[in-house]
């Protein structure tokens, strides 16, 4: 049986990752809270936003550990003169933090009804959403 080079399966690692928690960060963000700030019952929203994060929560916690290990691995091999590395690994463990923190402390506490936790949690979903976005052309330069 042949080996797989390491690269090859970190590229991959990288690609699952950006598809499945950034391209579901971009859906969420850009079509289904748009579609759901439309309802006038805020029960309703909140219900379908928690019953949405249910199915999405499991697959963007798969992508994640993922994506931070592929990309930690490549700039150990893209190191060079530019700060790009440095720059990307930031960007994304401060995203994938910002993601933890929204799905399992505030994103919670705002669905039960705590309005500062509710603020807190909007925050951290913009800055998360921006961030994420980044990466792509982000790790794109480390490629």
């Amino acid at each position: 049986m042949s080996q797989l080079d390491p690269l090859f399966l970190t590229r991959l690692g990288i690609f699952y990752g950006l598809v499945f928690w950034v391209g579901g960060i971009a859906h969420l963000a850009f079509a289904a809270i748009p579609l759901l700030a439309k309802l006038d019952n805020p029960m309703d929203r909140t219900r379908l936003m928690g019953g949405m994060m249910k199915k999405y929560n499991p697959v963007a916690w798969t992508a994640i550990p993922i994506l931070i290990t592929s990309t930690t691995y490549l700039t150990l091999h893209s190191a060079g003169k530019t700060p790009l590395p440095q720059i990307t690994l930031a960007i994304l463990y401060t995203a994938a933090l910002l993601d933890f923190l929204h799905s399992f402390i505030l994103g919670p506490r705002a669905a039960s009804g705590k309005k500062h936790a509710r603020t807190l949690a909007l925050a951290a979903a913009r800055v998360e959403t921006a961030l994420a976005l980044a990466l792509p052309l982000l790790i794109a330069g480390l490629l």
